[in-house]
């Protein structure tokens, strides 16, 4: 029977990714003692640590590297519960970036930690289906996307206030963005960039770089626009509309199955019908209320974070235990 839980990881914390870690913790210490392990010496205290080797301990990872610490831990205690949080995918990530061999090893060690009996918390649908594809449906496996708990603000109608958050040359993919917007009307608040090239300066595009409180400042917005190539369960996403904007996805991998109303989402096709200007220029114009467009979103966002981690957490033990 499980006591405590290992949070292991390794890179650095920062942002929404930071946030939700911490907030992960928060909730498993309301009935279990939590260690996190971010150093060398911290890891070898745990693996001669008595919980481990009485079998009381569950571990936590977050990265496809660690799949040699999972080895070990199942010569230790075969039966130990391991849990691999996927937030994100490395191998479609790798290959946006260009990093093939990176993609291939990323592969590799996904299919390890499969046949190691890793039990997969996927951060979306979309990430799911994904891995399903690439390494075949793994009955360990569960979905545990980012939400609040708290009910949701009003949601600001698009009055021409676009906000855009990432780094140029990274799979956010906010080079689309700026060039599809090319010659429109609308002005473009920029966060997250850690510069401003200098063939990307527009009078129309005012680049803030990374801000401590981004939700504070997408208050001045009223639509944020997501065009990512990679990603989990976007907590731009709920930075957004925390601060009140409504949000734009295109109709590909990674928002195919988030429930957003097809009037809220472009195409990052050439020469599709539902380019970005058509989209936000609809928006503009009809002000539909994104809320009363997007029930299902919002229903998933405001539910409670808490009841969803632990029932995550029942449902893959009860998964577990068929399995066996």
């Amino acid at each position: 029977m499980t006591n405590h839980f290992a949070i292991i990881y390794f890179g650095s914390l920062r942002g929404g990714f930071a946030r939700r870690m911490d907030m992960l913790c928060d909730v498993l210490r309301a009935q279990y003692e939590v260690t996190r392990i971010h150093s060398l010496s911290a890891l070898g205290r745990l693996l001669f640590s008595r919980q481990l080797w009485t079998g009381k301990t569950s571990v936590v990872l977050y990265s496809d590297l660690m799949w040699p610490l999972v080895g070990l831990l199942r010569c230790i205690r075969p039966g130990m519960r391991i849990l691999y949080m996927v937030r994100g995918d490395q191998v479609t990530w790798a290959r946006h970036a260009g990093r093939h061999l990176r993609a291939r090893i990323a592969e590799l060690f996904q299919k390890r930690l499969v046949k190691l009996g890793c039990e997969f918390v996927f951060a979306s649908e979309d990430l799911r289906k994904v891995f399903d594809a690439r390494l075949g449906p793994t009955i360990k496996a569960k979905t545990l996307p980012n939400t609040i708990g708290n009910l949701l603000p009003e949601i600001r109608p698009f009055d021409g206030r676009l906000a855009v958050v990432g780094d140029f040359a990274s799979v956010k993919n906010i080079e689309h963005v700026l060039e599809s917007l090319e010659g429109s009307q609308f002005n473009v608040e920029l966060y997250g960039n850690s510069s401003l090239p200098e063939r990307w300066r527009r009078p129309w595009l005012k680049a803030h770089g990374v801000v401590r409180d981004l939700k504070s400042h997408l208050e001045s917005a009223s639509l944020v626009v997501l065009a990512s190539l990679s990603e989990g369960f976007p907590n731009v996403l709920l930075d957004a509309l925390e601060a009140g904007c409504g949000v734009v996805v295109h109709d590909g991998f990674p928002f195919t199955r988030l429930p957003v109303s097809d009037n809220w989402r472009f195409s990052l096709q050439v020469g599709s019908d539902r380019p970005l200007p058509r989209v936000l220029k609809e928006l503009q114009a009809n002000q539909p209320d994104f809320k009363a467009s997007n029930g299902a979103l919002i229903k998933m966002v405001e539910s409670d974070w808490s009841k969803r981690v632990f029932e995550c957490l029942d449902s893959c033990e009860m998964q577990l235990e068929t399995a066996a």
